[in-house]
C-alpha cells in the first residue's frame, strides 16, 4: 500500500506539471476527502483505502503547483539594478544565482549565462535587468528548458554586465578552494575529471573526454551521485565499524552495525557540503543517510520500502527531480537491482567466494542496465550495451582508487605525489576506455511513457512468473495489451495518411514529411549555432527518434543557406539517410561543402533535381519546379528547389526561401502551382509573396516557419496579402510544431500551442 501511495504521488506531480491546475481547485477535493476518510474508514476500508491514494495524488499536484503557481508570481520591473547574488549551482555556461540584494528581489532564484570562472559560494555584483526566461522552441518530444526550469522555481534570467565576482567567505568555501589549488598545483594529469570526482566541478572537461564517457556508458562517474557518496560512506562505515569491533561488549552485542550507521552520517554530509550541496548531491545524500537510519533501526530488510520513502523525501523536498535524468536513474537503477539481486542471488550455488562476487558484480551491473533503459534512451537517445565490461574497469580504477587517492592527497600537509599518481590511474583507464571504445548504439527510437511502462511490465512478468497472481496477469493483460500496442505501433509507422510537420526552428525552416509505407523525406535542417547548440542534435534528433525514425529516404536541401542547411549536417552523419538531393552544386558555400564531405564518407546517394524530376513513394508524388536546368541565380534564394507534392486529390507546394523575381517567373512559365497547402516562401518577407502569386497558389492554408531575430521577418505588408485574400495562416513563432495531413482527400492540421 505504501508503495502504491508513493507512486500516485508521483503520478500527482506528472500530471500537475503537464496540466498546471490552478492550486485552489486541488486543495478543495483533497480537504474534503482528508475529512471524510476518517469518518468511513472502519465501515467502507477498501473505499477509504482508494481515496487515500487519491489523496497521495492531490497532495503531489499540489507541491508541485507550489512551484508553479506561487513561486513564479514574483512581479518585476524593466528597471537597471544593481544586483547582488550568490551562487548555488555553476556549470561551464550556465549559473544559477540566489539574489542577496536588491531586498525587492531577495532569495529569488535566477539564472546568469555566462562562460566566466565562477564557482559554487562565489558572490556577483550584477549591474543589468531581469527578464523571464524566453520559450525558444515549441516542439512536441522536446523538453522546453524554460518548463524545466519553471518546474524549479526559476523564471527569470538576469542580463547586465559582471562588475565584480568576490570569492566564497564560508568555511567549505576555502575548503573547496584549497583543494581544487592542491589539485592543480599537484601537475596531475586529467585535472578536470579530478575535479569532477572530488568537488562535483565538471567545468574543465573537455568535449572529446566527455563524449568517451559517454560512448562508454561511464558518464556517471563523472556526475557527484548517489555512487560517489556510496561508495564514500562505505569506506567510512567499514573503518568505523571495523574501529568499534574493536572493543569486544560491542562486538558481542552486535551493536557495531548500528553505532556505525549513526557515526557514519557525518561524512556523507561533509562530502555534500565539499562538493557544493547541488540539488543532485543532495538528493544523493538523502538517500544514503535513510539507508543509515534504515541500519540503525535493523529495517534493512524492508529495503523497497526504504527505497520508495527516499523517493518520497526527495520530491516532497525537490518536486522537480523527477524529470532530471540524475533521479530517474539513480532510483530505477537501485529497484532493479534489488529485484533482480533478490531473485538471482539464491540461484548462485558457487563455494569460491571470488567467483561468486564477480558473478554478482556482473549481474548488479546487468540489473542497473536493465532498469535504466527506457530513461537513458528518452534522455540520451543510445546505448552501450556492452557497458557493464566498462563499467567494471573504470569504476574500481577511478571510484575505488583515484577517488580516495585524491581525499587523501587533499587532507595530507605534502599529498600532491598522491593526487599526482591518481591522475597516473585516471590517464590508464582513459587508455583502456580509448581501446574498448565499442558496443555504442546511436541512435536509437525513444520510447514514450506507455511504451517504458510496458517495458518494466515485462520485465516485473518476467522475473516473478512463477507467482500464480503475476502469470495470471502476464496471460490476460501484458501480453494481450503489448500484441494490440504493437499492431497499432506498426499499423501508424507503415499504413498512415500524409503528414507534413513544420518543426520549429526558430529562424530557419525545417519540415519533415511522414508518406505512407513508412516512407520519411526531412527538408532542411535549420540553423546550426555557434557554440554548443545543435539544431540537428537538440531539436531534430529527438523529433525523428520519437516518430521512431531513424532512416530517412531522402534529406533534401532547398538551398545552402546556413538557416536551411546547418542542422542537415548532424543528421547525414548520424542518421542512415538513403539520399541527399540538392538543386545544384555550391562550391563556395563552406557548409555545403562540409555536407558533400559527409555524404561522401557516408555513402550516402547524391541528387541532383531540376525542374521535372521528381519520385513517386508512398502513394505520393513529387515534382520540382525549380531551378531549371539552364537556370542560374546570382540570389541563393531564388535558386531554391520548389516542389509540389500530389496525395489522392490534395497537395503540397513547398517554396524555400523564393523571392518576387522567382515568383513571376513561375507564373510566367505556367508552373503548376495550384495547391490546397502553400508553405509560406522566404519566411514571410516582404519581397516574396505577391499578389499574383498568392492568386496562382490558391492555398486553402499556409504555413509560415519563422522566428525572433530578424527585423522585417514576417513582413507586415505580405501577412497583409494573405489576409486580403482570406488564406489563413499557421506560423511556427505563434503556434510552435505544426502537423498538416491528409488521406488524400480530407485535409486536418494541428498545432502545438
Amino acid at each position: 500500500m505504501f508503495i502504491v501511495s508513493v507512486l500516485s504521488f508521483i503520478a500527482g506531480i506528472y500530471v500537475e506539471a503537464l496540466y498546471n491546475l490552478p492550486i485552489k481547485l486541488l486543495l478543495i477535493p483533497l480537504i474534503f476527502f482528508s475529512v471524510i476518510i476518517p469518518l468511513l474508514f472502519k465501515k467502507y476500508v477498501k473505499t477509504c483505502l482508494v481515496l487515500i491514494l487519491l489523496c497521495f495524488f492531490l497532495v503531489g499536484m499540489v507541491r508541485i503547483g507550489m512551484i508553479t503557481n506561487i513561486y513564479g508570481n514574483k512581479e518585476i520591473d524593466d528597471d537597471l539594478h544593481l544586483f547582488d547574488a550568490k551562487v548555488v549551482e555553476s556549470n561551464r555556461t550556465i549559473k544559477v544565482l540566489k539574489i542577496l540584494s536588491p531586498e525587492h528581489y531577495k532569495s529569488l532564484n535566477i539564472i546568469l549565462k555566462t562562460e566566466r570562472e565562477i564557482d559554487v559560494g562565489d558572490t556577483v555584483l550584477i549591474y543589468g535587468r531581469l527578464k523571464e526566461i524566453v520559450v525558444t522552441y515549441k516542439n512536441p518530444h522536446v523538453l522546453s528548458w524554460r518548463w524545466v526550469k519553471r518546474l524549479e522555481g526559476i523564471d527569470l534570467e538576469v542580463k547586465g554586465v559582471i562588475l565584480d565576482i568576490k570569492k566564497g567567505s564560508r568555511f567549505v568555501d576555502k575548503v573547496r578552494r584549497y583543494i581544487k589549488e592542491k589539485i592543480e598545483d599537484s601537475g596531475a594529469g586529467h585535472q578536470g575529471i579530478i575535479k569532477a570526482l572530488t568537488l562535483g566541478d565538471r567545468t574543465s572537461i573537455d568535449d572529446e573526454t566527455r563524449d568517451i564517457f559517454q560512448k562508454t556508458g561511464t558518464s556517471h562517474i563523472l556526475a557527484i551521485s548517489g555512487l560517489h557518496i556510496g561508495i564514500i560512506t562505505g569506506f567510512f562505515f567499514f573503518i568505523i565499524r571495523w574501529l568499534l569491533r574493536r572493543k569486544r561488549s560491542i562486538a558481542l552485542s552486535g551493536r557495531d552495525r548500528r553505532y556505525a550507521s549513526i557515526i557514519t552520517i557525518l561524512f556523507p554530509v561533509l562530502f555534500m557540503l565539499l562538493t557544493g550541496a547541488t540539488v543532485s548531491t543532495v538528493r544523493a545524500t538523502i538517500m544514503v543517510l535513510i539507508f543509515l537510519w534504515a541500519i540503525f533501526f535493523q529495517r534493512q530488510r524492508d529495503i523497497i520500502n526504504t527505497v520508495f520513502i527516499t523517493a518520497l523525501i526527495i520530491l516532497i523536498i525537490y518536486p522537480h527531480s523527477l524529470f532530471t535524468p540524475s533521479f530517474q536513474l539513480s532510483f530505477l537503477s537501485v529497484i532493479f537491482i534489488i529485484l533482480i539481486v533478490q531473485r538471482v542471488y539464491p540461484l548462485l550455488k558457487i563455494d569460491f567466494r571470488f567467483i561468486k562476487w564477480l558473478l554478482m558484480t556482473i549481474i548488479t551491473t546487468l540489473a542497473a542496465i536493465i532498469g535504466t533503459i527506457p530513461p537513458i534512451l528518452y534522455n540520451f537517445y543510445g546505448m552501450n550495451f556492452l557497458s557493464v565490461i566498462h563499467n567494471l574497469i573504470s569504476i574500481p580504477l577511478m571510484c575505488l582508487i583515484s577517488l580516495p587517492l585524491t581525499l587523501l592527497g587533499t587532507l595530507m600537509p605534502s599529498g600532491e605525489p598522491l593526487i599526482a599518481f591518481a591522475g597516473k590511474i585516471i590517464d590508464f583507464n582513459m587508455g583502456i576506455l580509448k581501446i574498448l571504445d565499442f558496443g555504442y548504439i546511436y541512435p536509437i527510437i525513444r520510447p514514450n511513457l506507455l511504451e517504458a511502462l510496458l517495458f518494466y511490465a515485462v520485465v516485473l512478468c518476467v522475473l516473478y512468473i512463477n507467482r500464480r497472481i503475476i502469470a495470471s496477469a502476464t496471460c490476460l493483460v501484458v501480453l494481450p495489451f503489448l500484441t494490440i500496442y504493437t499492431i497499432y505501433a506498426i499499423q501508424e509507422r507503415f499504413f498512415n495518411d500524409l503528414c507534413i510537420h513544420i518543426i520549429d526552428v526558430g529562424l530557419g525552416e525545417s519540415i519533415l514529411i511522414e508518406a505512407p509505407k513508412g516512407r520519411r523525406i526531412l527538408i532542411d535542417g535549420g540553423s546550426n549555432f555557434k557554440g554548443d547548440f545543435d539544431m540537428g542534435k537538440n531539436i531534430i534528433t529527438p523529433i525523428l527518434l520519437s516518430k521512431k525514425i531513424i532512416t530517412l529516404d531522402y534529406v533534401i536541401n532547398t538551398h545552402p543557406h546556413g538557416d536551411h542547411i546547418g542542422g542537415l549536417l548532424y543528421i547525414l552523419r548520424y542518421f542512415k539517410v538513403r539520399g541527399f538531393v540538392t538543386g545544384g552544386y555550391y562550391v563556395r558555400e563552406p557548409v555545403f561543402l562540409e555536407a558533400i564531405e559527409t555524404i561522401r564518407e557516408k555513402k550516402i546517394g547524391f541528387h541532383v533535381w531540376n525542374t521535372g524530376d521528381g519520385v513517386s513513394m508512398g502513394g505520393l508524388k513529387m515534382i520540382v519546379l525549380n531551378p531549371d536546368r539552364e537556370y542560374r541565380a546570382d540570389n541563393l534564394n531564388n535558386a531554391s528547389l520548389v516542389m509540389k507534392i500530389i496525395y489522392g486529390e490534395r497537395s503540397f507546394l513547398f517554396t524555400g526561401d523564393i523571392e518576387r523575381d522567382m515568383e513571376e517567373r513561375l507564373i510566367m512559365k505556367n508552373a503548376p502551382l495550384r495547391a490546397d497547402v502553400l508553405q509560406v516562401p522566404h519566411h514571410g518577407s516582404n519581397n516574396s509573396n505577391t499578389l499574383p502569386f498568392l492568386m496562382a497558389v490558391r492555398p486553402g492554408l499556409a504555413v509560415l516557419s519563422v522566428g525572433k531575430g530578424v527585423m522585417g521577418l514576417p513582413g507586415k505588408e505580405a501577412l497583409e496579402r494573405y489576409r486580403k485574400l482570406s488564406i489563413p495562416v499557421l506560423s511556427t513563432l505563434e503556434n510552435g510544431f505544426i502537423s498538416v495531413c491528409s488521406d488524400g482527400k480530407r485535409l486536418s492540421y494541428k498545432t502545438y500551442r
